[in-house]
């Protein structure tokens, strides 16, 4: 069977924070980062928060979130409280992205940094990947970007906070591509994207597989609920 589904960035989000929160080895330590795809992971592994944010672009400027909470880290499938970021080889971080394009064929990903360090990306993604600690970059198609341009804090002007645009080079990018795959057991294709009022930055998809129909009650369930709260 072949269906078509459109997703809303918060549909999209939902979307993936459900697969990654079914297909995560919760026995592993997860260091999850800020990030707003990352708020909806935490819904399905059954925490609702605030704030959860570095980096975001509302009243159409780019912000900084100075009120955000302290970093999320589970461990056996259990809130635990730590001091330093000592991650380690067999560790899983998780780090969502403002950029997704594709080169050959393989999606790639970045990050914008308003942080002067690099933000999460210097403090935190380096230490993951040098230490070979296995990193999931979550992050829907409403992200999708030509090719990825070079851009850094090196400019006269800014609508809110200057920010680079720091590219990924290691770890694995898992997008609604994947969750619907992983979620469903669906093959999905993107064959458009856009909206306007209530669905602007849609995307969507086309599916084909046997469970079409839990799909679609999926995305109708979750299409509107938003969770982004600052």
């Amino acid at each position: 069977m072949k269906a078509q589904i459109l997703l809303t960035p918060a549909g999209a989000k939902h979307l993936i924070g459900k697969a990654l929160s079914k297909t995560l080895d919760l026995t592993k330590r997860l260091y999850i980062a800020y990030g707003s795809t990352n708020i909806y992971l935490l819904y399905h592994l059954g925490i609702e928060i605030s704030n959860y944010i570095a980096g975001c672009n509302f009243n159409y400027i780019l912000n900084v979130n100075e009120n955000r909470p302290k970093p999320i880290v589970f461990e056996n499938g259990q809130l635990i409280d730590i001091k330093d970021f000592d991650i380690k080889s067999e560790d899983i971080f998780i780090k969502g992205a403002n950029a997704l394009w594709y080169e050959n064929n393989i999606k790639q990903a970045a990050v914008l940094a308003a942080d002067k360090n690099g933000g999460t990306f210097g403090n935190f993604y380096i230490k993951a990947a040098v230490r070979g600690s296995k990193v999931l970059i979550p992050v829907g198609h409403e992200k999708l970007i030509p090719f990825y341009y070079p851009a850094t804090q090196n400019v006269d002007y800014s609508m809110g906070s200057k920010v680079a645009l720091l590219r990924f080079f290691y770890g694995d990018v898992y997008t609604e591509i994947e969750a619907f795959r992983d979620l469903f057991d669906l093959k999905a294709n993107i064959i458009a994207s856009g909206g306007i009022l209530d669905t602007q930055g849609a995307v969507i998809f086309e599916v084909e597989g046997e469970k079409i129909k839990e799909a679609i009650e999926f995305a109708k369930k979750y299409n509107a609920l938003v969770l982004e709260k600052l």
